[in-house]
């Protein structure tokens, strides 16, 4: 069976709730699939500093311990609900 549109944005477009929920989801504000606690966001931001890390690595939680990790593995691997 073919396709029912053409592509996302015409599904998007035709059906204006699926499209607040993705704005939703993929806003990192409150409650959105993204968010993360004040607390989190202070450790996160304070290991950046603290490990030097480039712009080009981020700062993930292995092991309980933050270091310093290759965009493309974290993304690979879904970031930390791939663990």
């Amino acid at each position: 069976m073919a396709p029912k549109y053409k592509n996302s944005k015409d599904f998007y477009k035709k059906n204006p709730k699926k499209a607040q929920k993705k704005s939703d989801d993929n806003n990192s504000g409150k409650d959105g699939k993204y968010a993360h606690t004040d607390k989190y966001k202070r450790e996160h931001k304070a290991a950046r500093k603290r490990l030097d890390c480039p712009k080009s690595k981020d700062v993930v939680k292995k092991k309980g311990k933050w270091t310093c990790e290759s965009l493309k593995i974290n993304r690979g691997r879904g970031g930390s609900k791939g663990k």
